[in-house]
């Protein structure tokens, strides 16, 4: 019997390695050809028990049990096959599904459902096909040691990195649940089993959620100069619910302040938006434009809260009661509604702006002479200056003075009187001149640009008194002359 056993592994062998060379067919053809063998099992079988007796009694000869033995055994060998090849070389396990849904703090995670079955089991069990005294089929009604983890790119993006399933029954199905390290719309599960490792790509579910759209936005916290605008990007996704259409709105923010979500694309403005078939997430933009001037409620340097919102027709009708009841809407109002929010936050700053004003920039001078003239330095900005440093800009060889130079510190409306002479030198040329004068000064540590004033200046060559006397002598004299030799002419 031993001998037997060793023949049957060795011809079991060969059966699956036949197997893998055999071209591929239908499961249909497959299961025929194993209910095919199965009947030619139990014939042969049937002829090997009839002549185990009659050998028993001496009433066959050796030759012709060994015949009908060796029969048996290719019947059994031939049934292995079939069955082999029926139902394939391992057990398969599949991604059921895949899950992304979100925590009440804003995490998000993936629930992963495996399931282990087998269609080819069932079909047996249809057909009253067992071969357990043969090829036991025990090892596949259970996997051991299901490792997963989720990978994006090639990397692992879950916490845990991996996760391990001690038990799978056959027909069964079991969750495993990760956190997202990365948020993705897409990913790759693996799953390693039984010596081998499979990958499945999929496209990742919406699962029922605190919200039925969440809101995010990496810079939920910025800040703006007075007269600009900041703008917040917006990662939308659409989670469960059947409504598709979302009303945008902005709360808490001061009335002096205006705001506009967009599309960041067409830059289209938007009031409301739809996820069409397929669509479960968005990019918005949302501005927040500032006022001139700061007041009660603006506040410079002071953060102002307030909270973007996705709503559904019934949310939007809850949010426009509550705002006929409040001014501020709390944190608690926001999270009563069940909508998609963000909490966002802008903090108003001040804009350095400095002014330079002068009564006349247009001087007329002689050679020898000097410019002197003031000018006012007014703080026309919303943030106090800094260290306003005066200064000119002289064509060659010119010289100024100006006081003061330096002004410590200017508030806001506030103006200081700078007086500047400009000295030209002894020697310089008739003609036109330009000096500049310019500014420069901090505000909240940063630089105010300022606009250089230009003076103009016309030098002219000083008159001489000597040669304008005697020009008026010599033509004093001419005349006198010419009215003499006249009254002569008439005498004669």
């Amino acid at each position: 019997m031993k001998k037997i056993a060793i023949f049957v592994l060795v011809l079991w062998g060969a059966a699956v390695f036949a197997a893998a060379q055999v071209p591929q067919e239908s499961q249909t053809m497959k299961l025929l050809t194993l209910k095919r063998a199965q009947l030619t099992l139990e014939k042969n079988k049937g002829d090997f028990d009839r002549a185990l007796k009659l050998k028993e009694q001496g009433l066959q000869s050796e030759e012709d049990f060994s015949r009908t033995r060796t029969a048996y055994l290719q019947a059994q060998v031939d049934y292995q096959q079939a069955l082999i090849n029926f139902m394939g070389s391992e057990a398969r396990i599949s991604v059921a599904s895949a899950v992304k849904f979100q925590d009440a703090g804003g995490k998000k995670y993936v629930r992963v459902t495996l399931r282990y079955s087998s269609k080819e089991l069932k079909e047996l069990a249809k057909l009253n096909i067992s071969a357990e005294d043969l090829f036991p089929l025990d090892f596949m009604k259970e996997i051991k040691d299901v490792y997963v983890s989720l990978k994006s790119e090639g990397k692992i993006i879950s916490d845990p990195y991996e996760k391990t399933i001690v038990s799978l029954p056959l027909e069964s199905q079991q969750d495993v649940t990760f956190q997202l390290l990365k948020d993705v719309e897409n990913l790759d599960i693996d799953v390693f089993y039984s010596g081998k490792s499979e990958t499945t790509s999929v496209f990742l579910q919406k699962g029922v959620s605190a919200n039925i759209v969440t809101m995010n936005s990496a810079q939920f916290s910025q800040e703006a100069d007075l007269e600009s605008q900041a703008v917040y990007e917006l990662s939308l996704e659409k989670f469960s619910g059947e409504a598709n259409v979302f009303k945008l709105e902005a709360v808490n923010l001061p009335s002096q302040l205006n705001y506009e979500f967009s599309d960041p694309q067409s830059n289209a403005r938007l009031s409301q938006i739809k996820f069409t078939e397929g669509v479960t997430s968005m990019k918005l933009a949302l501005k927040v434009y500032l006022p001139k001037n700061a007041d009660a409620q603006v506040v410079i340097d002071k953060p102002i809260e307030f909270y973007a919102l996705t709503l559904d027709i019934d949310q939007a009708g809850r949010l426009q009661d509550l705002r006929a009841k409040k001014t501020v809407l709390e944190a608690s109002d926001i999270e009563a509604l069940k909508a998609g929010s963000v909490r966002l936050e802008l903090v108003p700053r001040g804009v350095g702006k400095i002014e330079v004003q002068a009564v006349n920039l247009y001087h007329e001078i002689k050679v020898g002479d000097q410019v002197a003239m003031e000018i006012r330095v007014k703080n026309a900005g919303t943030r106090k200056l800094n260290n306003i440093r005066v200064y000119t800009d002289l064509p060659l060889n010119w010289r100024s003075e100006v006081a003061p130079d330096l002004i410590p510190l200017l508030e806001q409306g506030k103006e200081e009187v700078v007086t500047l002479k400009f000295l030209p030198p002894a020697d310089v040329a008739v003609g036109d001149y330009e000096p500049k004068i310019k500014t420069e000064c901090t505000a909240d540590n940063r630089s105010v640009e300022s606009e250089d004033k230009i003076v103009r200046v016309h030098i002219a060559s000083k008159t001489n008194l000597l040669g304008a006397i005697a020009l008026i002598v010599l033509l004093v004299g001419l005349l006198v002359g010419i009215v003499v030799f006249g009254i002569k002419l008439t005498r004669r």
